[in-house]
């Protein structure tokens, strides 16, 4: 029994060590001595080499120790997680050091271990009877015991949705959704791939509402329509099929109802790991998936099994791994990629997040669990924040849109239009949240101090003509938003007319003495300082102040807008100036106040 391992460990995974470790660290031995054990073969001491003792395992004969001197002891903390359990997570710890590594014990269901941990494999059948079940009983617990997670009384629903219920999901069809109540249907979150093999237009409406053959259906879809009647539920809403995509007006509309749509549903379901409309999610390779996650990428094991005796002498096996951070195994998804999901994943009251390793259950109460517990860590939660949760308004107002825009900025829109529409319902509920208007991605109360963002790619040659200059919603690019705390605001906001802004500010021309020392960061790729042959001035907005991430300090600076006057008085935005200041050596605002006020337009 635990053929290979060393005494230690031996001695670590008896049944009665570990019952008298309850709260007490194990003195496993010296540093050096766990290294020497781990080089002749025993797993634990591999794994503790991996997660705390050494950066790398493996290393050549003659290195160095990288994270601890060599005659330091290690300590081995055993915890439970509940009180049924005895050994659910292995704590890696250099005596008289703070920071730990984790371990995560788990045993089959039914193997004489299975008493001593609270976890299970990972359950990678998401379409199972067993993980269904799990899933039906978390969504009826929410919606009876978790206030923050009830529907409105009075709700619009949504104008049209499939009916997946005929002949158990063989045929589907297009039918109105006026009637439908809060939480009678399931929506999806998906992504298109691409122009859809089917959608609803004006031609083929009246085949949709007499109902076709699930066959027809993509597989995304297809898996949409057997998890909704899995889940116990009739109706479907799919946009590509309840969304007239032939029609602006109808589509303007339930652009517009978007919010409640997915906020009044009994569940969104997101096919998180599929790219395209084609691929579908529930035959996704998770086991595979699985594997690789717990292949400890720098050491030589990625896991070990422990033979543990029991008191009616049968014998368990524990498996156990390195920890699992969850949020780092979604965030690469293709789901996460495009633009229109991050305010499905945002706005729902509850999500089934359809993952590459399991089905993940999260709710404005909950923010994120596996359905079936599992030895992946998830107490990080997982992108993006819940909007709708209580924990908003302890959120930092300002760190909070930063963080949102900055997601955003990243993920794709097929049409540069939607760079404008696929955050509206994420804007209509903070809009209520907050008590604000957001115009074009820029919150009114703080309209001078957001028009402050950068751009984060110079990649680009062109703007969309369906935002301002002004607005970073123009540019399909990363952005920073500003988060920088102005200390005066020097520039006067009149009035903000459609996509004109009138303001008054101070401008340092290209004629000005110190323009020349001071550069700007461009909006998009320049081949010149001169866009469109055009002098760059910079629209002085004030002095900023913030701390820096890295070293804590204050920092200042002066913040303008870079622009080109297209017309008398009248600019345009193609970059932001922000100029650090050196409280005693470097140049003042004395600089840029020289410069007398003037009103423009921007």
């Amino acid at each position: 029994m635990n053929q290979g391992f060393c005494e230690r460990c031996i001695d670590l995974f008896k049944l009665e060590t570990l019952r008298k470790l309850s709260g007490q660290a194990y003195r496993h031995g010296q540093a050096q001595t766990i290294v020497r054990s781990a080089f002749n073969g025993c797993p634990f001491c591999g794994l503790m080499c991996h997660v705390k003792i050494c950066e790398v395992f493996g290393f050549p004969d003659g290195a160095e120790l990288v994270e601890s001197d060599p005659e330091d002891w290690v300590l081995v903390h055993v915890q439970s997680g509940t009180e049924e359990s005895l050994i659910d997570s292995l704590e890696v710890q250099i005596e008289g050091e703070k920071e730990r590594g984790y371990c995560r014990a788990f045993a089959a269901e039914g193997d004489p271990s299975s008493t001593l941990t609270s976890f299970r494999p990972i359950e990678t059948d998401v379409a199972s009877q067993t993980v269904v079940s799990a899933a039906r009983q978390l969504i009826s617990s929410c919606r009876n015991t978790h206030p923050a997670c009830r529907a409105a009384t009075e709700v619009q629903p949504p104008t049209r949705v499939l009916d997946v219920s005929r002949s158990n999901g063989a045929f589907v069809s297009l039918c109105s959704g006026h009637d439908l109540k809060s939480e009678d249907y399931v929506a999806l979150s998906y992504c298109w791939g691409g122009d859809q093999p089917l959608k609803l237009t004006s031609s083929n409406m009246t085949c949709l509402e007499n109902g076709i053959s699930f066959t027809l259906l993509p597989l995304t879809l297809q898996d949409a329509v057997t998890c909704t009647n899995a889940l116990g539920y009739r109706y479907l809403w799919v946009d590509a099929l309840c969304i007239m995509q032939d029609s602006e007006s109808d589509k303007l509309k339930e652009i517009a109802n978007m919010a409640s749509i997915y906020r009044n549903a009994a569940v969104t379901i997101t096919a998180v790991v599929a790219s395209s409309v084609s691929e579908g999610y529930l035959d996704y390779n998770r086991l595979g998936s699985v594997s690789s996650k717990f292949e400890a990428s720098k050491s030589k094991i990625g896991h070990c099994h422990v033979d543990i005796e029991i008191e009616d002498g049968r014998v368990g096996t524990l498996t156990i791994i390195p920890k699992v951070e969850g949020r780092n195994t979604t965030r690469s998804m293709p789901l996460n990629k495009r633009g229109w999901c991050l305010q499905e994943s945002m706005l729902p009251r509850r999500l089934l997040y359809y993952g590459p390793q399991e089905l993940l259950f999260r709710c404005q109460t909950i923010d994120c669990q596996p359905v079936i517990p599992s030895v992946i860590e998830y107490t990080k939660g997982v992108d993006p924040p819940r909007i709708l949760s209580a924990e908003i308004h302890d959120l930092n107002r300002k760190r909070l849109w930063y963080n949102i825009v900055h997601d955003f900025s990243f993920r794709q829109v097929s049409v540069a239009e939607d760079r404008v529409h696929a955050l509206g319902g994420v804007i209509n509920e903070l809009e209520k949240k907050w008590e604000d208007e957001c115009i074009f991605g820029i919150w009114k109360s703080r309209l001078l101090e957001d028009l402050c963002w950068v751009s984060m790619n110079e990649s680009l040659v062109e703007r969309s003509r369906h935002a301002p200059s002004w607005s970073w919603m123009s540019l399909n690019s990363g952005i920073e938003v500003n988060y920088k705390d102005f200390e005066n605001v020097d520039a006067m906001l009149h009035d903000i007319s459609g996509k004109i802004i009138h303001l008054t500010c101070r401008i340092m021309t290209k004629s000005h003495p110190s323009r020349g020392k001071i550069g700007y960061s461009p909006d998009f790729k320049l081949t010149s300082d001169e866009p469109d042959g055009k002098h760059v001035d910079y629209l002085y907005i004030g002095p900023a102040r913030w701390n820096d991430i890295i070293m804590g300090n204050p920092k200042h600076a002066n913040i303008a807008i870079a622009a080109i006057e297209i017309e008398d008085s009248v600019f345009r935005r193609v970059g932001l100036v922000t100029q650090n200041i050196h409280r005693e050596h470097g140049v003042g605002t004395s600089t840029w106040v020289q410069a007398l006020p003037k009103r423009i337009r921007l």
